[in-house]
């Protein structure tokens, strides 16, 4: 297994570990706490063509198990983060990675165009898991010959590299994969939230006003791992890992099934620190390899 430095995009990182879309916001907060050591990059929250207030609280409800989230990608616009947020996020001491939502196929590239007008991005994250207003609400990853059509928009629209980022919830993640490759990705992220929902007994009502929401949690890991497993056998592009991370060993899991970097979100919840705590348990655990001369620790 790599040791690190980890690379991706051709660039060299002392840590295989990134901050997973819209759990630290755009990092600004993290940097002034100074809580980004051992962060790789941060993947910022989603930003869309035009300004969203979000969905109604509640957004986020603890399970006994994890999170449901219903945030609605609440975010000020793609020309006032320009003209706000990516002037502040030059100060961080890691990379930005910027995330892409859209209503239709267009919006993606139009929202990738604005924002290569900025020095500030080394690359973006598409999500394919939001509707897809103009195809009837299916979630743009529900198909392959969309998640295609998007990549290749997107691919024309700049020069920088960008992941897509796929949904577990509808169609054939590894088939969206491929397509998201034919179409031009650099990379694909495994993967975005599963639906969930939790519904109080008593009155038979859930807390989220929209029902169900996103769920992620430590129980995810072994439906991650095996998605990074599958997505890894059937691209040439790298695999980005999201779900499931709670421990240095979950961290190496994934990696050795088959992913370039790791992303950690919830996790951040509990503990701002995650990620340089992660990546020192890694180096610990890895170091403790090397004194075998199998490798294997045993």
């Amino acid at each position: 297994m790599e040791t690190g430095p980890w690379t991706l995009w051709g660039r060299e990182y002392d840590s295989p570990l990134m901050l997973a879309s819209g759990t630290a916001g755009f990092g600004l907060e993290l940097m002034e706490m100074g809580m980004l050591a051992g962060v790789a990059a941060v993947v910022s929250k989603a930003t869309t063509l035009l300004p969203r207030d979000g969905n109604v609280p509640p957004r986020i409800v603890e399970t006994r198990y994890g999170l449901l989230n219903s945030v609605g990608l609440a975010n000020p616009g793609v020309e006032e983060v320009l003209a706000s947020v990516l002037p502040a996020a030059s100060r961080l001491p890691v990379p930005l990675i910027v995330n892409v939502a859209g209503d239709t196929v267009e919006d993606y590239a139009s929202v990738v165009e604005r924002l290569d007008s900025s020095p500030v991005p080394v690359g973006y994250e598409i999500n394919v898991s939001c509707p897809n207003v103009s195809a009837g609400g299916a979630a743009f990853g529900a198909s392959p010959s969309t998640v295609e059509e998007v990549s290749r928009l997107v691919a024309a629209a700049t020069r920088r590299p960008f992941s897509v980022k796929l949904t577990p919830n509808e169609g054939s993640m590894v088939e969206s994969a491929a397509a998201a490759e034919e179409g031009g990705a650099s990379a694909v992220t495994v993967c975005n939230t599963f639906l969930g929902m939790t519904v109080d007994w008593r009155t038979g009502e859930a807390p989220l006003k929209r029902g169900v929401g996103g769920y992620s949690s430590p129980a995810l890991l072994p439906l991650t791992v095996a998605r990074v497993h599958l997505t890894r056998r059937a691209v040439g592009i790298p695999v980005l890992a999201s779900g499931g991370v709670g421990s240095p060993e979950d961290v190496l899991e994934l990696l050795a099934a088959g992913a370039t970097m790791v992303q950690v979100g919830t996790w951040l919840m509990r503990r701002p620190g995650a990620a340089l705590e992660l990546l020192e348990g890694v180096r610990e655990l890895l170091d403790g390899l090397r004194g075998f001369p199998d490798g294997t620790g045993t």
